[in-house]
């Protein structure tokens, strides 16, 4: 019987979101949503629903703003050039916090990681980013950094390493929520080669 409940599911855009870090996940989750007999709702976001302008230049229009509609069960936070704004922006630090306090799942990819880091997210945690940004990570009081997983599920918070990590992410994602029978079947419709057994531990 299918649940009546709606889970729910952000991923979030802002000005310099690098686009595979976004739309990786954004699209397995869609197919998750179309596949599922659970009611899954997944819909996009920027800080004020406006449209933005990707890092390499794609310009997107979200579906709302992050702040609208009942509080997301999960909420991808991709990377990109914006994080460098976001990262010390203290209203959005204080939004990351009142969504994981709220019991909000927090999954980061790429450099999307320094944002819970710095609003202190992190703290006691293992995690993982992109390979250029984890000496940054480092710096981060009690962050465990993971040089060598694609992502790293901390149980409230999951990170990801770079860009196409963001899709190992959220098919893990799909099997921590539906099982890996449904994960697979999501990996088969977008042809990725996925398994939720090859990501080593360190």
């Amino acid at each position: 019987m299918p649940d009546t409940v709606p889970y729910r599911v952000t991923v979030l855009l802002f000005e310099g979101v690098e686009e595979l870090d976004a739309f990786g996940p954004w699209e397995t989750l869609r197919f998750w949503q179309e596949l599922t007999d659970r009611d899954v709702v997944v819909r996009t976001a920027s800080l004020d629903g406006g449209p933005v302008r990707c890092s390499l230049g794609l310009a997107v229009t979200p579906d709302g703003a992050v702040d609208d509609g009942p509080r997301p069960d999960l909420l991808i936070h991709p990377g990109g050039s914006g994080i460098d704004h976001l990262r010390n922006d203290q209203t959005h630090l204080a939004r990351m916090r009142s969504f994981s306090d709220a019991g909000t799942l927090l999954a980061s990819v790429c450099n999307g990681a320094l944002v819970l880091a710095a609003a202190g997210l992190l703290a006691g945690l293992p995690a993982t980013s992109h390979w250029s940004v984890l000496d940054d990570l480092a710096s981060f009081p009690d962050v465990e950094v993971r040089t060598k997983q694609r992502w790293v599920d901390a149980g409230h918070i999951v990170t990801s390493a770079g860009i196409s990590a963001g899709i190992d992410m959220a098919l893990h994602l799909v099997a921590r929520v539906e099982g890996a029978e449904r994960a697979r079947e999501v990996a088969h419709v977008l042809e990725y080669a996925w398994a939720d057994d090859t990501n080593p531990p360190e």
